[in-house]
């Protein structure tokens, strides 16, 4: 008997102490409720899907200072226009820099780019992130294979860098090329992204992720953002891209003998190119002739002393020069007397 009573007190003080355990944890949960967030909270999950660009109405249209292209942005970012610097440009124009409502870059768009375009390290690597096709896109090269590209560069000794920008999805030919040659990954893979003579790209801040030693947690983060609403909007943007030479407005040159019209070229570079042609090339120009000026240039001249568009010698148009494969052209009128 003596035996009953004391398992019986025992299984209802085991009891008691379940029950004052069990109370005294939901007190803790009632008093310290962070320390019980981890084991409540589900698992966060990350998007799996693209989502749709924003609605029509949060969307304007910019155009160049040429007027010769223009694209769509959503209306609460920006686009500033930067001074071409030395070696920016072949042609001496400016960039474009589309911002955000906080002032954060999301890409640039540079036409006829030049030797100062950053490019990937010779021994990089490219990790394919996301791929839309951009063949609707008008450019000045075949624009069947083209694409506005994501992908991952990476290098053993660098930090990563993720670009995504349009390309023409075609290696990019020498004579398009922005540097002296062309750049790792044809213009293709890396970065510059080329589509023709245009840049049009922007690079993902990784943060610490761009570190050699973080390539994974890099591909990790860019994957994540190829699915964000920003970058859904940012393709959007770059596919919207549309050319219209037809609306360029020249800009006026004053040289020593003529006045020029220049679209997509600086002044200081048409005096050149056109001195260069008039003078360097002086057998051939006095003649009437077309020719290479600079390996970039095409200029068609008119033959010096003669009669042109019913006109005396020394009057109208002498000749118009363009850019071979590239953005811009100008035209030499001679000056009134």
């Amino acid at each position: 008997m003596l035996h009953r009573r004391r398992t019986a007190a025992l299984m209802l003080a085991a009891a008691l102490a379940g029950t004052l355990a069990l109370t005294g944890c939901d007190m803790a949960r009632d008093v310290f409720p962070k320390a019980f967030e981890s084991e409540q909270a589900p698992a966060s999950s990350a998007p799996t899907e693209k989502p749709a660009p924003s609605p029509e109405g949060e969307w304007k249209t910019v155009t160049t200072d040429a007027g010769d292209v223009s694209f769509r942005i959503r209306t609460d970012w920006r686009v500033q226009s930067a001074p071409a610097q030395q070696g920016s440009s072949t042609t001496g124009i400016p960039s474009y820099r589309v911002l955000d409502s906080g002032g954060r870059e999301l890409a640039v768009l540079q036409q006829n780019p030049g030797g100062l375009t950053s490019q990937a390290l010779p021994g990089s690597s490219f990790t394919a992130v996301d791929a839309v096709p951009a063949t609707g896109v008008p450019l000045l090269v075949d624009a069947s294979k083209a694409q506005v590209l994501f992908d991952l560069t990476t290098h053993p000794n660098g930090d990563s860098d993720a670009v995504y920008g349009l390309t023409s999805g075609l290696p990019a030919t020498a004579a398009a090329a922005p540097g002296a040659r062309v750049p790792l990954g044809g213009g293709i893979q890396g970065y510059p992204k080329l589509a023709g003579p245009l840049v049009f790209q922007g690079v993902l801040d990784l943060g610490a992720d761009a570190r050699a030693n973080r390539q994974e947690a890099a591909l990790a983060a860019a994957r994540e953002y190829a699915l964000s609403q920003e970058y859904a909007d940012i393709t959007a943007m770059m596919l919207s891209l549309d050319y219209h030479p037809e609306r360029a407005q020249a800009v006026e040159c004053a040289g020593s003998s003529f006045i020029y019209e220049a679209v997509n070229v600086d002044c200081a570079t048409v005096l050149d190119v056109y001195h260069t042609a008039r003078i360097a090339e002086d057998f051939d120009s006095r003649s009437g002739s077309r020719v290479r000026v600079k390996g970039k240039y095409v200029c068609d001249l008119k033959e010096l002393g003669a009669r042109h568009d019913g006109l005396p010698p020394g009057y109208g148009i002498d000749g118009t020069c363009r850019v071979d494969g590239g953005y811009g052209s100008f035209t030499a009128v001679w000056k009134e007397r």
